[in-house]
């Protein structure tokens, strides 16, 4: 029978292809790595490694067996996390792809939640775009993520996690701080920081809300995140329209206005997932962070 350990060494100096690194890569020296990868061959009765003081390569044996290796090792690796994941308490990790926006205020409501009811479980963060979490998905580098609206694979689900109401920003002294709620037509001719292409889903929302109004603001600049427009928007440079949680981003003379009457009247963030997943921890873990996004305030301002 095969040993998990050989084949975990075997994988690591083939994906290496060199011993020094394979050894430091599994916390080993490199003697015991060159036995195990030798009981390996004995195994197998063939030679997967051609190796000399100088490189060492995978021989026609070790090509087809690779792929194999590595398969068995998934699998054992998968059952080892369904079995953690189906007991009383699950444990786990994740693998999270967020948006920088969401770092704003839903992703550390979604780690304190976590943190309390479900301690055992680990999301392992890692800030990507919603075209880059695609592509993470396809390569099978997360299991879930927080995107905003966007065209998936058909492989890929999503639903919606999280609801913000727009807002103005203005600067504190602009003559539109003194009303309570702005129209999309007070912004007409104003100076405007708008979101670019760069910033898709919200450049979208803008131009939406331009269009349903035949309102035409004077675009001055155009940026792909809300830091740097409430930056602009901080010194006078013009106005803006964020999402409602765009307000946790500190910032000296800003002030922020609900948007009303716009025909658009919220900005949202989908949670994406596998459409046919195979672990049940992703989909108790995806369920969770529905509720703990829908159950927050759409406007944190007044």
């Amino acid at each position: 029978m095969l040993d998990l350990s050989h084949l975990r060494c075997f994988v690591a100096v083939a994906s290496e292809l060199h011993f020094g690194r394979a050894a430091q890569k599994l916390h080993m020296t490199q003697p015991p790595l060159s036995r195990q990868i030798r009981l390996l061959e004995e195994r197998l009765g063939q030679r997967l490694l051609e190796r000399n003081s100088q490189t060492v390569e995978l021989t026609a044996a070790g090509l087809r067996f690779l792929p194999e290796a590595q398969s068995l090792l998934q699998r054992a690796q998968d059952l080892e996390a369904m079995m953690n994941e189906a007991g009383d308490e699950p444990e786990g990790r994740l693998r999270m792809g967020f948006y920088g926006a969401a770092s704003f205020y839903l992703l550390p409501s979604i780690m304190v939640a976590m943190a309390k009811h479900y301690p055992r479980v680990t999301l392992e963060l890692k800030e990507l775009n919603a075209l880059q979490q695609i592509d993470a998905f396809g390569f099978g580098d997360i299991d879930i993520g927080l995107a905003r609206p966007t065209s998936l694979t058909p492989r890929l689900t999503s639903s919606i996690v999280l609801r913000e109401d727009l807002l103005v920003a203005l600067p504190d002294d602009h003559p539109l701080a003194t009303r309570a709620t702005l129209r999309p037509q007070d912004l007409q001719g104003e100076p405007f920081i708008a979101y670019g292409p760069k910033g898709p889903y919200m450049h979208s929302v803008q131009q939406a809300i331009f269009a349903q109004n035949a309102v035409a603001p004077k675009i001055i600049q155009s940026l792909a995140h809300a830091e740097g427009i409430l930056s602009l928007v901080s010194v006078g440079l013009g106005l803006s329209v964020v999402s409602g949680h765009a307000i946790c981003v500190q910032r000296r003379n800003v002030t922020f206005r609900p948007l009303v009457e716009s025909g658009t009247s919220q900005a949202l963030t989908h949670i994406v997932t596998h459409r046919e997943t195979q672990r049940p921890l992703v989909d108790q873990i995806t369920r969770f962070i529905c509720e703990v996004g829908l159950a927050l305030p759409p406007r944190l301002h007044p």
